[in-house]
């Protein structure tokens, strides 16, 4: 398959898979043999790429089925009906294939980022799409940062999908802060939400419970006690996403009769601006050490 009408250049999947693996050994041979050769070639990508981001070009919606395959491992749905589809921004390779096994591919999508993405909280938006996680997410969405037009956006419901432990917490806000300041036409509009997976799982004879944190835990315990029911309690406290199977993830964290998702909202902009700023910005580094002092013990940590 040809891009556009002067057929100059292929922009099949296959024909991409095809090259890449029929010139990435004898390519990679060239460039060890001639190392000032292939620093000309890395400089002149480098200038082109940010001839690219000076250009400010829109990020242009498009289809994993067109054209070599979006950036970020995108596992897209069928569906292109906003009313139904979902896309799931997942932490690294491990949780993102048990969430590719466990959603339902005709709405559901997956995103896998690489580890924790840039604090963009003080990042204008005419810059962040520097970071190829944030490129990478604003393509899948189809959304352009700093941008209230939001025309293009390929899915009802952008759900940010992070582990239930403290780690997980700190993506989980700086993917918040993500959409906060760079993608606030989204938040006003009701299509981001925060999932909210379980940290324990109770098994008491066939029944299971999962719970988010130690009191729901406890008040599930509490309840098996007080209704007798009958059989082995057994507790499992999940180290993180990929370490549930693709059936426990469906059912607890993605299904959508079972699962529990947290809307983005803001209802008070000024407060929500000055608290993201006090936890995200360099330039309150003071407050934010009085603010982690005085609510240290209030956290729930990991040994």
């Amino acid at each position: 398959q040809f891009s556009g009408q002067t057929k100059e250049r292929l922009s099949s999947r296959q024909a991409a898979g095809f090259v890449e693996g029929a010139a990435h050994d004898a390519f990679s041979l060239l460039l060890n043999q001639n190392v000032e050769l292939g620093e000309k070639i890395a400089q002149i990508a480098i200038e082109r790429a940010s001839a690219r981001l000076k250009t400010e070009k829109l990020v242009v919606r498009k289809k994993v089925t067109q054209g070599p395959a979006l950036p970020g491992k995108l596992a897209d749905c069928i569906s292109q009906d906003l009313s139904r589809t979902e896309l799931f921004l997942v932490e690294g390779d491990s949780a993102g294939g048990s969430a590719k096994q466990a959603r339902d591919k005709d709405f559901q999508a997956i995103l896998p980022l690489r580890g924790k993405i840039l604090n963009t909280w003080e990042v204008s938006s005419n810059s962040v799409l520097a970071s190829e996680e944030v490129h990478n997410l604003a393509v899948a969405i189809g959304c352009d940062p700093g941008k209230e037009d939001i025309a293009g956006l390929r899915y009802g419901k952008v759900v940010i999908l992070a582990d239930a432990d403290s780690d997980g917490l700190h993506i989980a806000t700086l993917l918040t802060a993500l959409f906060l300041k760079h993608f606030p036409a989204l938040v006003d509009a009701g299509h981001v939400f925060v999932a909210m997976p379980p940290l324990f799982r109770v098994d008491v004879g066939k029944q299971v419970f999962y719970a988010l944190d130690e009191e729901e835990k406890r008040s599930i315990l509490d309840k098996i006690e007080r209704e007798k029911i009958k059989g082995a309690v057994n507790v499992t406290r999940f180290k993180g996403l990929g370490e549930m199977n693709p059936p426990q993830l469906r059912e607890s964290t993605i299904h959508p009769d079972t699962r529990r998702l947290v809307q983005l909202t803001v209802d008070d902009g000024e407060q929500t601006r000055s608290l993201m700023d006090m936890l995200l910005a360099k330039k309150r580094a003071s407050d934010r050490k009085g603010w982690l002092e005085s609510k240290g013990d209030l956290a729930s940590l990991e040994a």
